[in-house]
């Protein structure tokens, strides 16, 4: 019987034909269909040198998804934070005493003209300080700020309303204080509790996110037919395809912005717990625009509030 041909072979050749059983097992391997195949996941760690604004350590993860915030994205929120601050800084309190004072307020009047006027006032600099804003056709303009800025100033209380001493005051500025519990003189125990409410959960939902905020209160004014409370006789818009188009991209920031901040399952949650707020608001809007046409002496009031509460025919001007 005649010797098997491996056992003659020099250890060179075997080694040579071990290599090639072991290339033709992994080409195999490669060409199985039947074999799945592992995705490649890229992880980024966030740091204050990625972005402009200020982030918590505590909401960073090894396991964090990947960064959707764009140098885009960040140059918006950027613009953001000081088309506010600069609208802040315009608009400043005269003919009440200054911070650290208290100013009370006693009657509805005194409610829409001082701070209620002042918010309206900051709100629409802010506004116009929006390049995309300014590209609005005119008329649209003044549409969307005559129906919607009465829901925004509620926002807005979000970012001056102290839950603990139940005080309103704008950060940074030299502005009286105002004292919550003044609601119950002017609209009753019942108005005070719900907007109270409302807004502490909202300052819980938010988590005093003065960026998320801000944000919200362009996506809010942006949305036509938001306080629906005059929706019949409030006119179409000229140009809808850019405010829609303005409209939506402020709304992706917002989320690429909360997953960045707060991964997808705080935002899931955010969002949906915001729906439900954001019905408060346009239920306390038109509240509180109904109680002023009642209560309220148009012609006390300037053109402005006029406007915005809906007790004239009077337009903003563009």
């Amino acid at each position: 019987m005649g010797m098997r041909k491996e056992w003659i072979l020099s250890e060179e050749d075997k080694q040579r034909k071990k290599s090639k059983i072991e290339e033709n097992r992994r080409r195999k391997q490669t060409n199985d269909p039947t074999k799945p195949r592992r995705r490649r996941t890229h992880t980024y760690s966030r740091t204050d040198e990625t972005s402009p604004i200020n982030r918590s350590s505590s909401h960073i993860t090894t396991n964090d998804v990947i960064s959707l915030m764009s140098q885009f994205d960040w140059t918006k929120i950027q613009q953001v934070q000081t088309a506010y601050s600069e609208a802040i800084a315009y608009n400043q309190v005269v003919g009440v005493p200054p911070y650290p004072a208290t100013h009370p307020i006693h009657s509805t009047l005194e409610l829409i003209r001082i701070p209620t006027y002042l918010s309206s006032l900051r709100l629409i600099t802010y506004l116009r300080k929006i390049p995309e804003f300014e590209l609005f056709d005119s008329e649209d303009r003044v549409t969307l700020i005559k129906h919607n800025l009465l829901a925004i100033v509620f926002i807005h209380i979000v970012l001056i309303y102290d839950p603990i001493a139940d005080i309103y005051h704008e950060h940074n500025t030299e502005d009286p204080i105002f004292q919550g519990q003044d609601w119950i003189e002017i609209l009753g125990e019942e108005f005070y509790y719900d907007i109270t409410a409302t807004v502490k959960k909202l300052i819980q939902i938010l988590e005093y996110d003065r960026v998320l905020i801000k944000l919200l209160l362009l996506i809010i004014l942006f949305t036509k037919g938001f306080c629906a409370y005059d929706i019949e006789h409030e006119p179409s818009l000229n140009n809808t395809l850019i405010v829609f188009n303005t409209h939506n991209m402020y709304v992706e920031i917002l989320y690429k912005y909360c997953l960045h901040q707060y991964g997808l399952n705080r935002t899931i949650n955010l969002f949906t717990k915001l729906i439900n707020r954001l019905f408060d608001i346009q239920r306390l809007s038109a509240h509180l625009k109904d109680f002023v046409h009642s209560n309220v002496d148009a012609t006390q009031l300037s053109p402005l509030m006029q406007s915005v509460l809906q007790l004239s025919d009077s337009n903003l001007s563009s």
